[in-house]
């Protein structure tokens, strides 16, 4: 559970490619849960502490920039480091998600599985260990 207990949530449209990513995460030792769309990804990061929040752009009902909205004005998420993690990159995406407060814009076709939990790492702060 990610707040208390090192867990990394990922909501993602493709969920092969999500299994791809989970997987080098677990493997790098963080427990990763992954929602199939935006509604149920809002629903499970409001009832578990989650410590790092991945979100894909292209959902099949809410933009995850929509997302990144909703949790950045729900005071007990806030403060969740919260990153999209997409193949979506046009300008005005990545511009709004950042300026919406993600902590990072992470193009899925320019990353590897090690460039990935090498940021995930980073995104939790050197000092905080996988579980």
């Amino acid at each position: 559970r990610l707040v208390a207990e090192g867990v990394e949530e990922r909501v993602d449209d493709e969920i092969a490619v999500a299994s791809i990513f989970a997987t080098a995460l677990k493997t790098a030792g963080y427990d990763v849960k992954i929602a199939p769309d935006g509604k149920s990804g809002i629903e499970m990061a409001k009832s578990e502490p989650f410590d790092l929040i991945l979100l894909d752009q292209m959902l099949p009902d809410i933009s995850g920039n929509e997302i990144l909205k909703r949790l950045k004005t729900d005071e007990n998420l806030k403060h969740v480091p919260t990153a999209l993690l997409t193949n979506f990159g046009h300008d005005t995406s990545v511009k709004e998600a950042l300026l919406a407060g993600a902590n990072d814009y992470i193009l899925k076709y320019q990353i590897t599985n090690d460039d990935l939990v090498a940021k995930v790492k980073k995104l939790l702060g050197e000092t905080q260990e996988p579980f």
